[in-house]
């Protein structure tokens, strides 16, 4: 065991080997460092903790949280070079009173705790049961839940990109938003150029895309249903939209990733003309 608490020599930065521990008793921490393979004895460990505590006249329960965060005992060898083989870079060691330990949460009798609550609650549910019968209850199939909007396609398309699926629970309930031609700015062979495009202009409150919160004005809208809006007119787009208003799947360049020099071109190269993505003709 090593008995240098000084932060700022971490043993982790000059030994593999080495694991930090932190001890904590009430609201006092210590810092010291072990050797991962050669740990020692779990007595000896046990009177140093004591030791840099100084409290060496009180019995104490020992535990640490191993890597998924539960709280398990340290109160043999074994345990001991467990907790210590078994930690990253540090080992996280908590101290309690013996006459303070809540043993639903820490020690050696959790599990025979847990077992015996779980084996009475059994036995109250069984004679439930047998005094009256609960209705059966019906469990629809996945084809019978109700679909709602989502973000799809995450792993295939950029950070600077979503796909979202609005669903209408109500056929006659617009999707909310309108949109409007623009123009937008493309990285080529030659530079930055400009391009036209189609953006998101106004979100109608309480509508469907506001509510999602899955779109925002000034997104570009990049694809409809798979078929990409490159080229197309705003009337065009719009009738896409319409055309696949039971499913539609809009893929967007979200505008709050965009750098400045872009959305000024859509102050300066918007024409101002706006249409509502979900109006019938």
């Amino acid at each position: 065991m090593n008995r240098n608490f000084n932060k700022s020599q971490s043993l982790r930065f000059f030994d593999c080997n080495a694991v930090e521990v932190k001890s904590k008793f009430g609201a006092e921490f210590r810092r010291f460092s072990l050797d991962r393979y050669k740990p020692g004895k779990f007595e000896d460990f046990y009177k140093l903790i004591l030791h840099i505590h100084h409290i060496s006249n009180m019995d104490v329960m020992i535990g640490y949280a191993d890597v998924h965060g539960d709280l398990l005992p340290i109160n043999n060898d074994d345990n001991f070079f467990k907790a210590v083989s078994s930690a990253n870079t540090l080992l996280r060691v908590f101290i309690q009173r013996q006459e303070e330990v809540d043993f639903c949460n820490f020690g050696t009798s959790t599990l025979a705790r847990k077992k015996k609550v779980l084996k009475k609650k059994i036995l109250v549910t069984l004679r439930n049961n047998n005094l009256r019968r609960r209705p059966h209850l019906n469990i629809s199939m996945p084809h019978d839940f109700r679909p709602v909007s989502s973000i799809i396609d995450v792993d295939n398309l950029p950070e600077t990109h979503r796909r979202v699926r609005l669903y209408r629970q109500a056929c006659e309930k617009p999707f909310g938003f309108y949109i409007r031609d623009g123009t937008s700015v493309r990285v080529t062979s030659q530079g930055l150029e400009k391009v036209p495009g189609i953006f998101i202009s106004r979100m109608v409150p309480g509508g469907l895309a506001e509510s999602t919160g899955l779109l925002a004005v000034n997104d570009e809208v990049l694809e409809v249903n798979g078929i990409e809006v490159a080229g197309k007119t705003l009337d065009q787009v719009t009738d896409m939209m319409i055309a696949n208003s039971y499913n539609l799947i809009i893929t967007v360049k979200l505008a709050n990733q965009r750098n400045n020099i872009i959305r000024r071109s859509w102050m300066s190269g918007s024409s101002g003309q706006s249409t509502d993505s979900t109006v019938s003709h």
